[in-house]
């Protein structure tokens, strides 16, 4: 039986520095049934001219787009995925090195929910060894450094917290399908926090639990490796702040797009969660408390202020 081809999805913006080393990355996948669609935000240097070099001697690597201003990574990673068709789909950062065995681990624990629940929106992730610009090891983990717990996977957990990076994911098609149905972004923070949001609503989430690429941090990173500190977050209150109001604008959005898919209990989570941010105080607390969003450990109690501070 032929292997499923993979479309991993690279949005590219000014990226001439690294963009090659992380094709190279690519290639050298143990897994070879792959597609690489690139699509380009108009960038400025030399990074089109290195992909197309690259496409030139690999019939596998395509660009999808270019002249066409998205705006940034979340309408550009959209964008691809309106364009993919293959059975799975990774998303790709334009400056990381993925480690050899990347896609067939991800690939493999996919496939494994995949036989107990067919035709189930799936998601799987992983761990990163953070490095800097010369590739030297930062942390030999990205979730343990951001704090995350990547066993946190229900409805309400999800909406208030994402789990892990999109450069680390990989979907099924019943994933997309359920991504690309209407066309309307404007509430969505990211495509990879809501691509776990659309899976711990409707399917399954699953974690590989060892660094599967080196996340690279330098000075022209988007988003980058978010070192949990308390202290880091008391000290920027309007910072969490207006990051809660994202979130909760965000499964407000999500309710507006899946109410039809979506339970009663989990249509409750949301609305008990944005009913947070406009009544008043200690209504607000019960609304938070009631909605069962909450996030890990400590930051609970960055959740707790915002909604006794936050009118809307």
């Amino acid at each position: 039986m032929p292997k499923p081809t993979i479309d991993i999805l690279m949005a590219t913006y000014n990226g001439e520095h690294y963009v090659a080393e992380q094709i190279e990355s690519i290639q050298r996948q143990t897994y070879r049934e792959w597609r690489l669609l690139v699509s380009d935000d108009c960038s400025t240097d030399n990074t089109l001219s290195i992909v197309k070099t690259c496409a030139a001697s690999d019939p596998r690597i395509s660009v999808v787009s270019e002249g066409l201003r998205r705006g940034g990574a979340r309408e550009n990673f959209m964008s691809l995925l309106y364009k993919s068709s293959s059975p799975y789909v990774m998303f790709c950062d334009q400056d990381d090195v993925w480690l050899p065995e990347k896609i067939e681990v991800s690939l493999a624990k996919l496939r494994d929910i995949e036989e107990s629940q067919p035709d189930t929106p799936c998601l799987v992730f992983a761990d990163m060894e953070v490095v800097d610009a010369g590739l030297n090891v930062i942390s030999r983990s990205f979730e343990r450094d951001s704090n995350i717990d990547p066993t946190r996977t229900s409805f309400p957990q999800v909406l208030a917290q994402s789990l892990g990076a999109g450069c680390t994911m990989v979907v099924n098609r019943p994933l997309v399908k359920l991504m690309t149905f209407h066309s309307d972004h404007d509430g969505m923070i990211m495509h990879d926090h809501w691509a776990t949001i659309v899976s711990a609503a409707f399917g399954s989430i699953a974690y590989v639990d060892k660094p599967l690429s080196l996340y690279r941090q330098h000075g022209d990173n988007t988003i980058g490796a978010d070192k949990f500190s308390l202290v880091d977050r008391a000290s920027h209150i309007e910072r969490m702040k207006s990051r809660y109001i994202a979130n909760v604008l965000q499964a407000e959005a999500f309710l507006e797009v899946y109410a039809n898919k979506l339970n009663e209990k989990q249509r409750n989570a949301i609305k008990y969660y944005v009913a947070s941010i406009h009544d008043t105080p200690l209504q607000s607390i019960v609304d938070l408390f009631r909605s069962g969003c909450w996030k890990k450990g400590s930051r609970k109690i960055g959740q707790i202020v915002c909604a006794a501070c936050i009118r809307i």
